[in-house]
């Protein structure tokens, strides 16, 4: 009778633990996937922004890789508001409500902040290093602004 008591306990430890695991919020699973894949994508966009600055500015030895960077932040820009749908502000992100609140603006920063990556990449793949230089600036100073209004400070 042990071994079944045991195997009792176990199974029932087993569901007890499987429903503990469940969704502890009444969210839907999608605004969760779409939260991590967002914080995805800006870390990967920072990476390469930092990797950029790293070749750009600081003079890193790995020129030949600009391209690649470029061309990641480019793409990866096209439509950063799909990134925040209703219904995906919660959780730990550094977003701010006014992602929500402010749409319009949001938008229109994000595709200045597209626009500003595009012309850098262009700049990059025609090897003009003043170009590079100043489309790097402005694309700096494009997330910078739109950080302000729309990013969580630690």
């Amino acid at each position: 009778m042990l071994v079944n008591s045991r195997n009792l306990f176990f199974g029932a430890a087993i569901v007890l633990g499987l429903v503990a695991s469940g969704p502890v919020h009444s969210f839907d699973d999608g605004a969760e996937v779409t939260i991590d894949y967002r914080q995805g994508l800006m870390r990967a966009l920072g990476g390469n922004m930092a990797a950029t600055a790293a070749i750009v500015v600081d003079g890193a030895p790995f020129r030949d890789n600009l391209s690649t960077h470029t061309r990641y932040i480019a793409d990866a820009t096209v439509d950063i508001p799909a990134l925040f749908p209703e219904g995906s502000d919660f959780g730990e992100t550094d977003a701010l409500p006014s992602v929500w609140e402010d749409v319009e603006k949001y938008a229109e920063l994000s595709r200045e902040s597209h626009e500003a990556a595009v012309a850098l990449h262009e700049a990059v793949e025609q090897g003009d290093d003043a170009e590079i230089m100043a489309g790097f600036r402005t694309l700096g100073q494009s997330c910078r602004s739109c950080h302000e209004d729309f990013r969580r400070r630690d």
